[in-house]
């Protein structure tokens, strides 16, 4: 199990507040950024207006730091295709959190600290092959996995989890394997130190691979 120091960027997300809940129970060292505020009771967090714009508070941390993990939980989703249809502005904003940030902060990160030991991501098995529900969103988390490849990074992790039952998608039916962010934070943990690309149970791995061979047919017609 992994004792360095974990910062977490996108803290206010519900799956990333369970996952501080465990850590503060465990004794880990942890830090966390947002852009949302948090209670005024919550040591070692930093409020940002943006992540890029705002990179010198996140630069003095680090300078602070040694081994230190980074888990990104940035993430927004505005679409649920027929219901909900994404605009112009949602569209940018959807790229902006789940691909630029973390790929941009990844990039400056990696190269102005060789403290860092491994940078950790929360996708979605929408990434393996986007589709019209959640097109938008899935082609960003898409471009996040296979963009961070070609960063200098000393090591990765990419979390795959199907349904995640939080206010971002409680509006959409629950898949095979959904579960809750409290689960889906002990999951994050029990697998911190694995490296490369890993599903959250065995159920969605075996999901993906019939996901990628399914003809095209098939899978339009699949409304999970």
């Amino acid at each position: 199990m992994v004792k360095e120091s974990i910062v977490i960027f996108g803290s206010s997300s519900e799956v990333a507040v369970e996952l501080q809940k465990i850590l503060k129970e465990k004794h880990f060292d942890f830090y966390s950024f947002s852009r949302s505020e948090v209670e005024k009771n919550v040591s070692n967090h930093t409020q940002v207006n943006d992540y890029l714009e705002d990179y010198e508070k996140i630069n003095t941390l680090f300078d602070q730091l040694g081994p230190t993990y980074v888990i990104f939980f940035n993430g927004f989703l505005a679409e649920n295709r027929d219901q909900q249809i994404p605009n112009l502005s949602e569209i940018k904003k959807t790229d902006y959190i789940n691909f630029l940030v973390p790929y941009e902060l990844s990039n400056k990160l990696g190269s102005d600290f060789l403290n860092i030991k491994k940078f950790i991501y929360i996708s979605s098995m929408s990434a393996i092959r986007p589709r019209y529900k959640n097109y938008v969103y899935g082609l960003s988390k898409r471009k996040l996995e296979e963009s961070i490849k070609y960063l200098s990074l000393p090591s990765y992790l990419i979390f795959r989890f199907g349904k995640i039952k939080t206010k971002m998608s409680k509006n959409h039916k629950d898949a095979p394997f959904t579960m809750s962010a409290e689960q889906s934070a002990k999951v994050i943990l029990d697998k911190l130190d694995k490296t490369g690309m890993v599903y959250a149970n065995t159920g969605l791995y075996l999901i993906s691979i019939v996901m990628k061979i399914l003809p095209n047919f098939v899978f339009k017609k699949i409304k999970l």
